[in-house]
């Protein structure tokens, strides 16, 4: 027997097992804890087999039990306190393997907590995936050492808006998972998500970052309702589709209840069965968003967007009915019974001395069909309404995808009367050389450039030279997603026309559209003068 200098056996043969010293060492016992297997030889242990990772607990605070593998030695560092306990777990600090493995365990174990969470009672169990967005996201992808100080960043900022129940953890260097237990209702949800937003949405400083790290957070949540155990799974499923959703919403927040069809297309196919017998039962919708002229205040048109409440009271977004409809064939019947509707509400609200403009969206399948200038000529003749009033708004993929035959079919829409609006600009392809080929009258700036307009001096340059680009060719500028007054101010002050979102006004009802907007005209705004009204 030889004697080695080992802090756990001070006689060894180099043959036992369970000694440190041994070339390969299974199984031992950490040196600061009695009756607790260290933490190395847990992850040693994990096979594919245990998905689940059932029976795993997480490494002891301070554990400093180092795994000695021929000459390659990899010491457990322990990680920052986990902030009132409401911190999973953290990276590994070591980098490539090692933090993956980790990150894993992280995920698996709030996963479980998730599953604990949906058998109780009497309250809701809420999750949220939170998408960061970050500008680094080469270095995050890359697993960059100097990414360990951004995600710590990202926690501390975490730990000050979460609760002392909540758990979240890193799923990985671009998306966070939180667990929001015994919820007294789903809307305390969306108070903790756009918490989160405004906590994460301030750039991160770092001695170490030349530049600062920006994070574009969005968020998309499930929930389950007191009583039923849908899963970890299905919970995160749910919430991923929402999170994806999100990023086409004002505040970038989506929240969904489990089973939903409107959020969690695990019932996609109910969808679209049903699809085809609302449109014919006229089952579905128009809201109407109003869009207000920046100059005088008042309301002078707004944009149609579809609605569909099932009979059974869930709803269904909007988007999830577009894809449908382009995928089965029915979004040819969907834009005549979104224009018709549309219209003759036109109709109506002019016979009561409202004389409104009405903004209508096209897909790129409506666009391309050739029968459209048809449909639009019936539906104005139906109704009496003045082309002048409708406008058809495209996106740039459409405009590009098939230049011709767009130019073309976009002078026999003009022919007709209607105005024509690029959506979403600066998104797409966004080339210049289309804007003097293509007969438009509008320019939609995105809101991914309004949203952030207090946020730096750049965005308030791009939406500055955004509007000076539209009126050099003559064109009137809506900007979406305007979320608050000072940014309605800056865009007032920015020589922008109109202006969309839900500071001013959400997608409201037909009869609610009416009453809103007739308060809002007949309250005292500001100056006429100036104001390039739509027609």
């Amino acid at each position: 027997m030889k004697s080695l200098p080992c802090s756990r056996t001070t006689a060894c043969d180099g043959s036992s097992r369970a000694c440190s010293c041994s070339p390969r060492p299974t199984r031992r016992r950490c040196p600061s804890l009695s009756n607790a297997t260290c933490c190395s030889a847990r992850r040693r242990r994990r096979t594919p087999a245990s998905a689940s990772f059932a029976g795993w607990r997480p490494a002891p605070t301070g554990c400093a039990c180092a795994t000695t593998t021929g000459s390659r030695k990899r010491r457990w560092r322990p990680s920052r306190p986990p902030g009132r306990g409401r911190r999973v777990s953290s990276f590994c600090e070591e980098p490539a393997v090692a933090a993956l493995a980790t990150r894993e365990r992280s995920a698996a174990q709030l996963l479980r907590e998730v599953d604990a969470a949906a058998q109780g009672d009497g309250a809701r169990t809420v999750v949220l995936v939170v998408a960061l967005n970050r500008s680094d996201r080469i270095d995050a992808l890359a697993r960059s050492p100097e990414d360990r100080p951004v995600l710590d960043e990202i926690g501390r900022r975490m730990d000050a808006v979460l609760r002392p129940a909540d758990r979240y953890a890193f799923a990985s260097r671009e998306e966070a998972w939180v667990l929001l237990p015994g919820l007294a209702s789903e809307a305390l949800a969306e108070l903790a998500s756009h918490s989160l937003i405004q906590t994460l949405s301030a750039p991160v400083k770092l001695a170490a970052q030349a530049q600062p790290i920006r994070l574009r957070p969005s968020i998309g949540g499930a929930w389950a309702p007191p009583g039923s155990n849908p899963g970890a799974g299905k919970l995160f499923a749910v919430a991923s589709e929402a999170a994806a959703q999100s990023l086409g919403r004002e505040d970038h927040v989506r929240i969904l209840r489990v089973n939903d069809d409107h959020g969690s297309g695990l019932r996609r196919h109910e969808i679209e069965r049903d699809l085809h017998e609302a449109l014919g039962r006229n089952e579905l919708e128009v809201h109407f968003q109003p869009q207000i002229d920046l100059r005088s205040g008042r309301c002078r048109s707004a944009e149609a967007l579809i609605r569909w409440r099932r009979a059974d009271g869930r709803t269904v977004a909007a988007a999830t009915i577009a894809s449908i409809a382009e995928e089965r064939g029915l979004i040819a019947e969907l834009t005549r019974f979104t224009m018709n509707t549309a219209l003759r509400h036109m109709a109506q609200w002019k016979a009561g001395g409202l004389d409104l403009s009405i903004a209508i969206n096209l897909s790129a399948i409506t666009f391309g069909d050739a029968t459209l200038p048809e449909l639009v000529a019936q539906s104005l003749q139906i109704w009496g309404v003045d082309a002048r009033r409708l406008t058809l708004e495209l996106t740039e993929s459409t405009l590009i995808r098939n230049e011709r035959s767009a130019i073309e079919l976009a002078g026999e829409l003009r022919e007709l009367g209607c105005r024509l609006s690029i959506d979403d600009f600066g998104t797409g392809y966004s080339s210049l050389s289309y804007l003097p080929r293509f007969p438009l009258d509008e320019l939609k700036i995105d809101r991914s450039f309004v949203q952030t307009i207090a946020a730096g001096r750049n965005d308030h340059r791009i939406v500055r030279a955004l509007v000076e680009l539209a009126h050099a060719f003559d064109l009137d500028t809506v900007a979406e997603g305007v979320e608050n007054a000072f940014v309605e101010t800056r865009l007032r002050e920015l020589g922008c026309d109109f202006a969309q979102g839900f500071h001013l006004s959400p997608a409201l009802p037909p009869d609610d559209f009416v009453e809103w907007c007739t308060n809002r005209n007949a309250a005292p705004r500001f100056t006429e003068s100036g104001s390039r009204a739509i027609p």
